[in-house]
């Protein structure tokens, strides 16, 4: 499957060849660290195939997951633009192919194509939004609220647009592991919303996956208030 990050389908094909070109492609294998946060920033990762997921740390040792990110994408952007140490690590769910661009060459090919610049801009503003609106649930609504709001996220995320209508259940590469640490719920709190989930054929689970089923019905939960 492959899901094309909003940045990417906002660039002209020439813009998403030439960044391509800016760096060196290497291998991570899958549970690798491929950025770690607080680190110093020196360069960016151009995802090419496979997963990651973007991972904070409490300062009671939790993580938490705060997106999945699927090539084509980017990460590491941020530290890069402003100099800052990374706020986030970012480690390989699958096994990733990726260009690794040093924040000067970056930053030179913004300089040179503002479009570009202003294109990334818009697309890390609309990351913030989901951040903001992610602490809001966390804050205000239930478990399984949160679980519903996470797994139509997911689906969202990983239909392309051409698919949209298609009936079937649709299967999101996410553990239940991953899917407490998404929503900030315990693996057995997790465990017990997913009951009546699975009880009135919302979804379905598996090794490693969850399977929704009955789109409507999770919509209208997730956006139960």
């Amino acid at each position: 499957m492959t899901v094309k990050s909003d940045l990417w389908e906002a660039l002209a094909a020439e813009h998403r060849s030439a960044l391509g070109q800016l760096g060196t492609r290497i291998q991570y294998a899958a549970g690798e660290t491929i950025l770690r946060e607080h680190e110093p920033s020196s360069h960016v990762l151009l995802l090419d195939e496979g997963t990651a997921k973007v991972v904070v740390t409490a300062d009671n040792g939790q993580e938490v997951i705060l997106a999945l990110r699927e090539g084509p994408d980017i990460v590491g952007e941020m530290a890069a633009l402003d100099g800052t140490p990374r706020s986030a690590s970012v480690v390989a769910k699958t096994r990733i192919t990726a260009t690794v661009v040093t924040a000067e060459h970056l930053n030179d090919f913004l300089q040179r194509n503002p479009e570009v610049l202003l294109t990334l801009v818009r697309t890390l503003a609309s990351r913030l939004r989901d951040s903001d609106q992610a602490r809001l649930e966390m804050a205000s609504r239930t478990v399984l609220q949160r679980i519903a709001g996470q797994l139509l996220a997911l689906h969202d995320q990983y239909t392309e647009p051409d698919r949209a209508q298609e009936e079937g259940p649709r299967q999101l590469p996410v553990t239940q592991n991953e899917l407490a640490s998404m929503v900030g719920a315990s693996r057995e709190a997790v465990a017990k919303a997913l009951l009546p989930l699975r009880k009135h054929g919302i979804v379905t689970t598996g090794r490693g996956r969850i399977a929704v089923v009955d789109l409507p019905a999770l919509r209208a939960l997730a956006e139960e208030f």
